[in-house]
């Protein structure tokens, strides 16, 4: 019988991982990622507090939320031309998010804020910053351009026809201040009489808001810490001891040589900010190719591309190029700290295609959302052997039939844990 592994033709290179920007993505720190046209027609029925209360809490996106609370004030009476509020979140690069409503213009945006922007001009010379650092409230009345004078964006909202200007604190459990801040375009500005109601439905519009950026909050940092998988599964209620399934996936294992000698060198400081640029190298290829990182074990990485309708070869294919992708950056980041005088890094990576158990495993009140079974440890084992052979991705049988790019095998290897030798296989390019 013929091997259908191709091992005579050279290798083509591994694709790039497509990694699509973020939309409406800026050279700023503050970016605008998306933005709705509404209706624009003002809405009186239900009141705003009973809609609020019931059917505005189970809007689902909070855009489309924000636009029809705003024409639901309008409908209420209240004479707005703009709305824009800002809360800030739980993130490693967003430090929260804006809304903005434009009456006139009939659109709500949505902001990015990146960390960094509470730095910037933009917010120093803002008139919501005692709002967010201090839980003032603060009002100007936009024909006094004295008292307009140290804030560039009322003259700016005045230019564009507003009259009066209203900032308050959205205040959450933790005592953190959020901004709310309402502007109108009606000559006069506000009446004393508009002022106290928006006062008095701040409350209910704080308890909703808060209770949707927690719920955001919650699933970003489960996000983070999980992976976007787990993180999903175990907000939807996956939460139990030994709940899982079994899955079909391609299983990338990565890992540093040397780290324990470099541990033992280098200050504290200094091997985070290593470990740091090393998991961006080898993290970032896997999410661009739609693979999901499970887990970080001290210098290790466990990632898994999940066999779906397109079948094997799609997941195993997206895997190399993800391991193609990681040993290009990290032979990118080695240069540089060479020229840094710094040492350089290697890695190895190991490559299998198999049955892994994806779930809650640990103690009773300690849990741990990731994949084990013996393909898992064999993805460990071959990333062990590229110490030995010399060589920085090694790949199972199954994973390269499945793949479908040019190999050389490399023998057959004892693997701790199985009885047989296991044959391993290297790129042909290699």
């Amino acid at each position: 019988m013929s091997d259908p592994l191709p091992r005579s033709e050279p290798a083509a290179a591994p694709p790039e991982p497509h990694l699509p920007p973020i939309a409406g993505e800026s050279h700023g720190l503050i970016a605008v990622i998306r933005r709705i046209a509404s209706a624009g027609t003002p809405l009186s029925e239900p009141p705003v507090l009973t809609w609020l209360l019931n059917e505005g809490r189970r809007v689902h996106r909070d855009a489309e939320f924000f636009d029809e609370l705003c024409w639901r004030l309008v409908g209420d009476g209240l004479p707005l031309s703009r709305v824009n509020v800002t809360v800030r979140t739980l993130h490693p690069q967003i430090l929260g998010f804006a809304f903005r409503w434009y009456r006139q213009r009939r659109v709500t945006e949505v902001l990015r804020v990146d960390h960094g922007a509470q730095l910037t001009a933009d917010y120093l010379e803002s008139p919501i910053r005692p709002v967010t650092e201090h839980g003032a409230t603060v009002r100007f009345r936009l024909e006094d351009e004295m008292t307009m004078a140290p804030y560039p964006l009322l003259a700016t909202l005045r230019r564009h026809g507003a009259t009066d200007y209203y900032a308050c604190p959205l205040t959450f459990f933790n005592g953190r201040h959020q901004s709310l801040a309402w502007t109108t375009d009606r000559p006069g500005g506000f009446a004393e009489a508009e002022i106290a109601r928006m006062d008095a439905i701040r409350p209910a519009i704080a308890t909703v808001i808060e209770a949707r950026a927690m719920r955001f909050i919650a699933g970003t940092l489960l996000e983070i810490y999980l992976g976007r998988t787990a993180g999903r599964r175990v907000l939807e209620g996956e939460i139990r001891r030994a709940e899982g399934e079994r899955m079909h996936a391609a299983i990338l294992a990565c890992d540093m040589r040397g780290f324990t000698h470099l541990s033992d060198r280098l200050p504290g400081e200094e091997l985070i900010g290593l470990l740091d640029d090393y998991f961006d190298a080898v993290a970032a290829p896997v999410q661009g190719a739609g693979g999901e990182v499970l887990k970080f074990v001290g210098d290790g990485m466990l990632a898994i591309f999940a066999v779906d309708g397109a079948g094997d070869a799609a997941a195993a294919r997206a895997a190399l190029a993800a391991a193609g992708e990681a040993l290009r950056r990290i032979e990118a980041l080695s240069r540089a700290r060479l020229a840094a005088g710094r040492v350089a890094i290697r890695i190895g990576v190991g490559l299998h295609l198999g049955e892994i158990i994806f779930g809650n495993v640990g103690a009773a009140d300690r849990l741990d959302f990731t994949a084990i079974g013996p393909a898992v440890n064999l993805a460990f084992r071959l990333e062990s052997l590229t110490k030995r052979l010399d060589r920085p991705l090694l790949l199972s049988r199954e994973f390269a039939l499945a793949a479908g790019q040019p190999v050389v095998s490399l023998g057959f290897h004892p693997v701790k844990g199985l009885n047989e030798p296991e044959e391993v296989f290297g790129l042909a390019s290699a």
